[in-house]
């Protein structure tokens, strides 16, 4: 089992348990990814002889692997894959202590330099770990440009502290030398000439607040059943649903409608008469 974890968090890790995915950005995809730059079916990723194999299905942007393009390559824990404008980090959960499963993704130095491309170093949640040239050390870079111990980074309430050892060289981060400095998603870790980017957990993704059901969804107000006789309301146009006058009312109203008339003949007949 593999986990794609997004490297800007866009969507939540993918856990990768079946034989056959296809992804893309159409809707009927196992992995959908809303992006302009995938294809609707981007690429296939399967399991061929225990091995987990990512295919491109002829898309326009390609698949990448550590930055090769690819038609056809098996993926493996640490790999990073770029399909169109959206890049995955190839993870095994399995290797992961369980408190950090329960987060996501953990907490890792991805590297960017031309040093050593893609590669991801987890970051242990319960205790520092060293970056240096011996063998000794967590992360063990063989380079001369770095001390034999040279930084030091520990996870504390939450947060990355990165602590520069002394080293010869120095410790950067976002291009600021620092003795001891918090690091956050996104920041820029170099130590000589090996630069990384600090990725945080996904704990954004996981720890959403959903709002209580009572101010999401309130019962509808239902009337109550009334015992007098239903009065229907009909269009007027339905000879049998028109309410006929009675014969006083029938009257009344013939007299008001003569009224007009008769007022006009009265003024004609007092204006004729002045003039006779």
């Amino acid at each position: 089992m593999l986990k794609l974890h997004f490297k800007d968090n866009r969507q939540i890790a993918f856990l990768v348990t079946e034989k056959l995915y296809c992804i893309g950005s159409a809707a009927d995809n196992q992995l959908v990814i809303n992006d302009d730059s995938i294809d609707p079916t981007h690429a296939k990723l399967f399991v061929d002889d225990n091995k987990y194999v990512l295919k491109d299905n002829n898309s326009s942007s390609g698949c990448f692997i550590n930055g090769q393009r690819i038609t056809q390559k098996e993926i493996l824990p640490g790999d990073i894959i770029r399909l169109g404008n959206t890049e995955l980090i190839v993870l095994d959960p399995r290797r992961l202590p369980d408190q950090e499963e329960d987060l996501g993704a953990p907490w890792r130095l991805v590297s960017d330099s031309s040093w050593l491309p893609g590669k991801i170093f987890i970051i242990p949640p319960d205790r520092p770990m060293i970056i240096g040239r011996t063998d000794k050390c967590d992360i063990t870079i063989p380079g001369t440009h770095l001390s034999r111990r040279h930084a030091e980074l520990r996870l504390h309430e939450a947060q990355l502290i990165v602590k520069d050892l002394g080293s010869a060289n120095g410790t950067f981060l976002n291009d600021k030398l620092i003795t001891e400095a918090v690091a956050h998603n996104g920041d820029r870790l170099r130590l000589d000439v090996y630069t990384f980017r600090v990725v945080a957990p996904e704990i954004e993704n996981k720890t959403r607040i959903r709002q209580p059901l009572d101010t999401i969804s309130k019962p509808i107000e239902r009337k109550q059943p009334s015992n007098e006789p239903k009065r229907w309301k009909t269009r007027p146009t339905s000879p049998g649903n028109r309410s006929e006058p009675t014969y006083e009312e029938g009257r009344s109203t013939s007299a008001l409608r003569w009224l007009p008339l008769v007022i006009a003949v009265i003024a004609i007949g007092l204006i004729a008469s002045k003039f006779l």
